[in-house]
């Protein structure tokens, strides 16, 4: 029985033996086709980039004001990105509805333009004019908010507009820094 005992403790660490090299065959051979597998993205570096000038900002100042302005061009636009939203910087994009926009007029506007925007501000309380200086205030149909200010005899047209939720936190009493609630106990 020994010799049996012998033998078969002999056959059980070989084929011990070889189960553990083929484990660890397996294993290298595993690991070695994962890390050959990183050889490029799994995500395009595309993906992660700002959505710049794919994503072109257009602004029809007559849809908005229902006023028809003279020729104009986009000068540049910037994102606004709110304090309250925790945010990078460069996720935040002029397509997500929140952006300040400098418009450039091709010509200074003639009297005209101004006689327009005077009669439209009979009718309609968005305008605001002073001497110089024009202001157009508007909730669009989604619930954001258009600002839209210019002077005359200026070529500039200053644009901003912000969605639905930001122009929620911007026009809730109460919510703004430094004011205090007037229902307070004295």
């Amino acid at each position: 029985m020994s010799k049996q005992t012998k033998l078969s403790r002999i056959i059980s660490t070989i084929i011990l033996g070889i189960i553990l090299v083929i484990g660890g065959v397996i294993s290298c051979k595993h690991s070695h086709t994962i890390e050959g597998q990183g050889e490029g993205d799994t995500v395009a570096a595309s993906e992660f980039e700002p959505q710049g000038a794919e994503k072109k900002l257009s602004i029809n100042l007559n849809s908005i004001t229902s006023v028809r302005f003279p020729k104009y061009k986009l000068s540049k636009a910037t994102p606004i990105i709110p304090d309250s939203i925790s945010m990078a910087a460069d996720e935040e994009t002029v397509s997500s509805g929140n952006y300040a926009a400098t418009l450039i007029l091709d010509t200074i506007p003639n009297k005209d333009f101004y006689d327009r925007i005077d009669a439209a501000a009979q009718h309609d309380t968005c305008w605001s004019i002073n001497k110089f200086a024009y202001t157009y205030l508007h909730r669009d149909k989604q619930g954001g908010m258009y600002k839209i200010v210019f002077s005359k005899g200026g070529t500039q047209i200053f644009v901003t507009h912000v969605n639905r939720e930001l122009a929620k936190i911007a026009t809730t009493p109460g919510k703004e820094k430094g004011k205090k609630d007037k229902k307070t106990k004295r």
